[in-house]
């Protein structure tokens, strides 16, 4: 182990987690052999079956990867926590900043450098959250103790400049370094510019577990503003992962719109799908973002729904990052 290469690490719990770290995996021009990628404990099956399609199509087959799922996590982990302890870790690429797993990575080993990805609206709040108060600590002192038992100690301190390897249009400061991307490994793996144009063109919705419980009757409302836009056109409604189908159901009755849980990222989804989308809307949904950076031809809406933005930290910012890139705003 003494004489092995330095490791490239990357920590993913969500697709779009793992889609920025195979985009940095290529832009930092990381090795095969000395990169362990390491699927942390994704939220639901579902997300699961979307990594592993990920994982398979953008080039991560043949690169270790180990899966800590939740049955069997924390042996895992103590597994992993002794293999790297003899390795030496020359970049670390952290998917959430906030999640005191990913922190075990971020806290507990040392590296040369500590990286950042994307995780969709997170990812500003983790940029503003590191210039307002720095990066507190999510790991309590009980787990503390079950990490030091299983011989992982959290002692490292967070290095005084962080980079953030993302796609959004966020600047450099004396505490992060930023180098942003427009998804070249993603766009060169799927044919993005193809579509069937026999198909009925559709317009797609973008769902978000999003606005507590003000978010299904301003859901009814911004639906019933996209039907009045276009009422010709049939609607499909994107699910999130963590929405109810029952609730959406109850929710949307009476409006014309195909409800649809994808089962791959929606980037992938209308890559692969063949549909052709003439518009896309949501109210803050990141994949507006990415999905205009990778299909720029695809119009994407921006609703402005003022009863919601009030509950979103960052709101014209983000809003401002969507219109950067040409994603237009419509108001209720």
């Amino acid at each position: 182990m003494k004489n092995a290469p330095p490791l490239n690490v990357f920590v993913a719990s969500t697709p779009l987690q793992l889609i920025s770290c195979s985009e940095a995996l290529h832009f930092y021009g990381c090795s095969r052999e000395a990169t362990l990628l390491i699927i942390a404990r994704p939220d639901n099956r579902e997300t699961e079956e979307q990594m592993a399609l990920l994982a398979e199509a953008l080039g991560w087959h043949g690169i270790e990867t180990i899966y800590l799922k939740k049955r069997s996590f924390y042996l895992r982990l103590a597994t992993v926590a002794r293999n790297l302890a003899r390795r030496t870790i020359n970049r670390l690429f952290i998917g959430n900043k906030s999640s005191w797993i990913h922190e075990v990575f971020y806290r507990g080993f040392d590296s040369e450098q500590l990286i950042f990805v994307d995780d969709g609206l997170a990812t500003v709040r983790y940029y503003h959250a590191i210039h307002d108060e720095g990066i507190a600590s999510r790991i309590s002192s009980g787990k503390k103790r079950l990490l030091s038992a299983m011989g992982i100690r959290i002692h490292r301190i967070v290095p005084d400049v962080i980079a953030f390897f993302t796609c959004f249009p966020l600047q450099s400061s004396n505490l992060v370094e930023v180098q942003v991307h427009d998804f070249p490994v993603f766009r060169g793996t799927f044919k993005t510019s193809v579509r069937d144009s026999d198909l009925t063109p559709l317009v797609g919705f973008l769902g978000q577990p999003f606005g507590g419980e003000d978010r299904l009757r301003q859901l009814r409302l911004q639906i019933q503003h996209v039907v009045e836009r276009h009422p010709e056109s049939p609607i499909v409604y994107f699910m999130h992962r963590k929405e109810s189908r029952a609730d959406l159901e109850r929710a949307l009755a009476g409006f014309p719109v195909d409800i649809r849980q994808a089962g791959r990222p929606i980037e992938v989804e209308v890559a692969l799908s063949g549909e052709t989308y003439i518009a896309f809307y949501s109210f803050a949904s990141t994949a507006l973002f990415t999905l205009k950076k990778i299909f720029p031809e695809i119009q994407m809406f921006q609703i402005d729904d003022s009863a919601l933005s009030a509950k979103l930290p960052y709101y014209g910012e983000i809003v401002g990052m969507f219109n950067s890139v040409g994603v237009e705003t419509t108001s209720l």
